[in-house]
């Protein structure tokens, strides 16, 4: 069922704007989105123990999608509200719609910890 709502509270981050390959290789973005692209993390689910996560946002095509990217290449993450239509759409009919936060106060409260969290095993 398609859950119809003006915001909710997510985790957002940005794509690192360039990094080193495996192999090297300056590389900028990723190969879905530009670096620097904002990307709103499907998180609720998802614990330190994996090496990707899914992220909906932007890609180079200039559509909104989700991909799995590997979590190093995610900076800047924050909480925050979330009000376009398109996103909200998306997070309502994603398969995996379980992930994403809600509009209430513990909804609040959880994505503010996981930011907290990502952000102090990014710096570990």
């Amino acid at each position: 069922m398609i859950e119809k709502r003006a915001w909710r509270y997510c985790v957002v981050g940005n794509i690192v704007r360039a990094h080193y390959d495996s192999d090297g290789i300056l590389r900028h973005g990723t190969s879905a989105y530009v670096g620097g692209a904002k990307v709103y993390l499907a998180g609720k689910s998802w614990d330190n123990h994996q090496n990707e996560i899914s992220i909906l946002g932007l890609t180079r095509g200039k559509r909104q999608q989700v991909h799995e990217v590997p979590v190093e290449l995610i900076e800047n993450v924050r909480c925050q509200r979330v009000y376009q239509p398109s996103i909200l759409n998306i997070m309502g009919v994603h398969e995996f719609a379980c992930c994403w936060w809600g509009n209430t106060q513990e909804d609040k409260k959880s994505a503010e910890e996981f930011a907290v969290q990502w952000n102090c095993e990014k710096e570990e």
